[in-house]
């Protein structure tokens, strides 16, 4: 169905500018389109965007409408759109603040605890234990928070 549409645009266009006696590069100036783009639309290589569509009618003094009815009847065919799972959305920015207000809980979350023991911790290999184990916990709440 396409090959019919780009067939019948380009022989439309074509015609057109042969009757007005326009050359493909007056056009296009005319247009304010690439060269390469009207040689693509008359050599039905693409189908041209509607905006497209409509500064080359009105510089052939084309029937606009008539073109965009063209246009839309080719292109109008149903599109089977499969079921997705429905996930929470959270936005962008709700989850760079839920992020940040994470990460500013867990640091003074810690450091309370650190400040209310005190005999903990007694070495620095508890420190980094405990600094190791509150990092894996906000990454693994961070990822579950971004992973949607």
């Amino acid at each position: 169905m396409d090959n019919v549409k780009k067939d019948t645009i380009a022989k439309l266009i074509k015609e057109a500018r042969l009757k007005k006696g326009y050359s493909q590069q007056q056009l296009a100036d005319l247009a304010k389109l690439n060269l390469r783009s009207v040689q693509r639309i008359e050599n039905a290589e693409v189908i041209p965007r509607t905006f497209n569509l409509n500064l080359l009618a009105q510089q052939l003094e084309l029937d606009v409408e008539a073109l965009q009815v063209l246009n839309k009847r080719f292109t109008e065919t149903p599109i089977a759109v499969p079921q997705v799972e429905a996930k929470p959305v959270i936005n962008k920015p709700r989850k760079l603040i839920l992020s940040v207000t994470i990460g500013v809980l867990t640091i003074l979350f810690t450091a309370a605890f650190l400040s209310q023991s005190s005999r903990f911790p007694e070495t620095d290999f508890e420190l980094f234990l405990l600094m190791s184990l509150v990092i894996a916990i906000n990454a693994v709440v961070l990822w579950r928070i971004w992973k949607f």
